[in-house]
Order: C-alpha cells, then sequence, then structure tokens
C-alpha cells in the first residue's frame, strides 16, 4: 500500500475544497459590490443653483403676498410648488424678507425669511422667522422646513 502521493499530485478531495473555496470567495466579493459599491465615494447632484433657488423663492413669496392661489402657482409655467401650511390655509403674507444668501443642505438650498402675516379677524400681525428649502429639479418646489430656525 501506497500512501504517500508525488509531489505535484493532488488527491481529487483536495481539488474539490480549492475550486468551493474560490466560489464562495467570488460570490462573496460579488455580493459586496453593490453596498461598497465601485469607484469611490459618490456626491449627489444639486437640484439647483444659488442663483436658481434664490429665483424660484422670490417668485414664490411674491406671488403669495399678491394673493396668487397654491393651484394658480402650481399651474405657471413652468409650474411651482410652495408648501406651507400658512400659505395653504390662506394666510395673507404682507412683507417678507431673505435674512441669508442660502445655505446648501443636502441637494437644496436653505434660506431662512422673516415675514409679517396679517393676523386674523382683528387679531395682531404676526412676525414669523421660517426656513424653506428651494430646489429647481425636476420641478421647481420651496417647502417648509420644520424646526429650523
Amino acid at each position: 500500500m501506497q500512501w504517500a502521493r508525488p509531489p505535484g499530485e493532488r488527491s481529487q478531495l483536495n481539488n474539490l475544497h480549492t475550486n468551493y473555496t474560490g466560489a464562495w470567495l467570488v460570490a462573496s466579493v460579488l455580493a459586496w459590490l453593490p453596498v461598497v459599491g465601485c469607484g469611490g465615494q459618490s456626491v449627489l447632484d444639486m437640484a439647483t443653483t444659488p442663483a436658481e433657488a434664490r429665483e424660484t423663492i422670490t417668485t414664490a413669496l411674491d406671488a403669495w403676498q399678491k394673493g396668487t392661489s397654491q393651484k394658480d402657482l402650481a399651474q405657471s409655467n413652468p409650474p411651482l410648488y410652495l408648501q406651507d401650511p400658512l400659505y395653504t390655509r390662506g394666510s395673507t403674507l404682507q412683507e417678507y424678507k431673505l435674512e441669508n444668501e442660502g445655505k446648501v443642505v443636502g441637494t437644496g438650498i436653505s434660506y431662512i425669511v422673516t415675514m409679517k402675516l396679517k393676523g386674523d379677524a382683528g387679531k395682531d400681525d404676526k412676525n414669523r422667522r421660517i426656513a424653506y428649502r428651494v430646489v429647481t429639479r425636476p420641478n421647481k418646489a420651496v417647502t417648509l422646513e420644520e424646526g429650523i430656525p
């Protein structure tokens, strides 16, 4: 009986183990590719530019100040969406002022706005300080940022 194999000769069991180990290694690497990605860090494209964002927020707040309805604003060309419960409920915007030049937040630009709203039924006018996030792609939208400033 000969138990020793000549140098360079491998058993079928040893070959099978090597093949499965290699297959598992390849499968593991392929499974992790979607998780870790390829080609380095990914950065989301901005959904606006500073100039477009400023024009959009100014257009939206001017329309609110003039009494334009939310529906009419959304049906303008191009459509513009202003999402604010005060606007939706029909509060009258008397005046506003952008406090900053805008700050990049996520893919949009955030503005702090001081505004004066007309009081309801003889109540005092209300001064508010509110943050809005602005994007212009794929649609022009000005959205209230809750809890800021």
